[in-house]
């Protein structure tokens, strides 16, 4: 080819090659503003992304939620927050069941889930795991080795890291309270739903109870006298109150347990308390002898009996003849009711049928009690709420004091009581009201002695009747007798690591904000978004003026 050719084809390459553009300022000015604003765009991502762990992390290690609900269903109260910043031991919650599971069973056991939460959040000393018994049946089977019962799915178990054998059992269904009614419609009949059935919530009851024995080296024992030669010690009819009474004091730190008069052997070594419940029928001599040998304690005393009684009771010669020796004396001629109606409480009380099932009864003519000992009452919070004492027999104290103890009324009625008697000379038995004065209705006798010269003494608290531990009333926030009874019984055993905490109820919650909370939801919702929106128009202004 010849020169000429070659150059006019690498003329017409050149011109068919397009000529190089160079990029405008404009435009390498808003390449380089949204380069900037790609960049800042992940930034804000990546922050988005780190805040989002750290406050997920922050939020299940410390109580961070807000709980919004009129009595702080999801809280727990500032004496199990004390307590659990002042534990000195490391205790493992652990619940029976896979965490998913857990809290996918219903609205209740995620609120037992928040709970839980809460007491693992306020001391490091608490370490909560959930265990599937089915893929992990090592640990439920040492747990099983150290208790006698059957342990169940979705139990709790409380027991301390470093001794496994200081254990106690928490069992769901103990964390709530039912309408019985209810209940027994969906045991029976399989009507509604068990969450329908559900009125209030007892789990930091329950589980601050176990805290407190688990790391008590040396807890109180309470052995209740259920039953007499295999039958029931008292009045069926009156079995919700004594249900009630003992899970009362289990959920206070009492270890508490079953026996049977006769049957069982009684050392004083294994129990501090005994509680003898309104015996349908009048004691043996052995009976008695058990009583006394278990309250002298080989001269050492330092036991307590808690005696009640009841109008369900038939004659009792030789309990009478006891308390007679301690300067008690219970009236066997009838029970108080009010007699001024302005004075008188409309009490609901629990009455059992044949078949067993509670029903809700009101009351009319109940009286109010007094509190006549302040010592014994320390432990109540408002002593302004009354203590109801329906059907109560008088308790009366034979002497002030003597040599060897001293008898003191712990509650009184007003002067307006009236005493139902029943006239024994009429053949259908009818109760005849009589005025008198105000009675007592609790009290005790101390009976002291020294040895290796310090003060001991053994104490036998009596109340008049069964119904002031009814369940309702125990369970009623209104009332203090629930408060009232824990106070005293911890002020005659010395326990004063007691805490009492009160029953929340489910029922008709709403949601309650404090100024403090309405601020701290004002910033969460509407300042932090409101900030990104602001950062967002200044830079979408910025960029379309550039």
């Amino acid at each position: 080819m010849s020169d000429e050719n070659k150059e006019i084809q690498e003329t017409e390459a050149k011109a068919e090659k397009p000529a190089k553009k160079h990029m405008s300022a404009a435009m390498q000015k808003k390449l380089r503003y949204g380069g900037v604003a790609t960049a800042i765009t992940c930034v804000v991502v990546a922050i988005v992304v780190v805040l989002n762990v750290v406050v997920s992390r922050l939020v299940d290690k410390y109580p961070l939620k807000i709980d919004l609900t009129e009595s702080h269903m999801y809280e727990i109260s500032q004496d199990s927050i004390d307590f659990l910043e002042g534990m000195e031991q490391d205790v493992d919650f652990t619940v029976l069941m896979a965490e998913s599971n857990f809290q996918g069973t219903g609205a209740s056991m995620k609120m037992v889930a928040e709970m839980l939460e809460r007491y693992a959040q306020y001391s490091d000393k608490i370490h909560l795991s959930y265990v599937d018994p089915a893929t992990n049946p090592d640990v439920v089977n040492a747990y099983q080795e150290n208790y006698s019962a059957s342990l169940q799915e979705g139990d709790i178990v409380v027991a301390l890291q470093d001794d496994k054998s200081k254990m106690r059992v928490v069992n769901i269904n103990t964390l709530f309270t039912y309408d019985q009614q209810k209940y027994y419609a969906l045991m029976y009949s399989g009507q509604g739903t068990l969450e329908n059935c559900i009125t209030g919530f007892t789990g930091e009851q329950n589980l601050t109870a176990a805290l407190m024995y688990v790391t008590d080296a040396d807890p109180i024992s309470v052995g209740v006298f259920a039953k007499a030669n295999g039958s029931s010690i008292f009045n069926p009819v009156r079995a919700y109150s004594m249900a009630v009474l003992s899970q009362t004091l289990t959920k206070n730190g009492y270890d508490v347990e079953t026996l049977d008069l006769y049957t069982d052997t009684l050392n004083a070594d294994d129990y501090d308390v005994l509680i003898l419940p309104a015996p349908v029928n009048d004691l043996t001599e052995a009976g008695i002898e058990k009583l006394t040998n278990f309250l002298y304690n080989d001269g050492a005393y330092g036991k307590d009996l808690i005696y009640i009684a009841d109008v369900t009771q038939g004659a009792t010669p030789r309990i009478d003849e006891f308390l007679a020796s301690w300067g008690l004396e219970v009236g066997s001629e009838g029970y108080l009711t009010e007699g001024d109606s302005n004075a008188a409480l409309q009490a609901t009380l629990a009455s059992v049928n044949a078949a067993g099932v509670a029903s809700a009864v009101p009351t009319y003519d109940t009286p109010k009690a007094e509190i006549d000992d302040q010592d014994y009452a320390a432990g109540v919070s408002n002593t302004s709420l009354p203590i109801a004492v329906p059907y109560c027999r008088p308790v009366r104290l034979l002497w002030d004091s003597k040599t060897a103890g001293i008898t003191a009324s712990l509650l009184k009625t007003s002067d307006t009581v009236l005493l139902n008697a029943t006239d024994s000379d009429d053949a259908e038995g009818e109760v005849k009201t009589e005025e008198t004065d105000a009675q007592t209705v609790m009290a005790l006798s101390a009976r002291r002695t020294s040895v290796n010269n310090e003060s001991v003494e053994s104490d036998i608290m009596v109340l008049g009747s069964l119904l002031i531990p009814d369940y309702y009333l125990m369970q009623d926030n209104s009332y203090n007798n629930s408060q009232y009874l824990v106070s005293a019984v911890n002020t005659m055993t010395g326990k004063d690591s007691g805490l009492i905490i009160t029953e929340k109820t489910l029922t008709d919650q709403t949601l309650t904000m404090t100024a403090g909370d309405v601020r701290g939801s004002v910033i969460a919702v509407f300042a932090v978004p409101l900030i990104v929106i602001i950062v967002g128009i200044v830079v979408i202004a910025r960029r379309r003026n550039k």
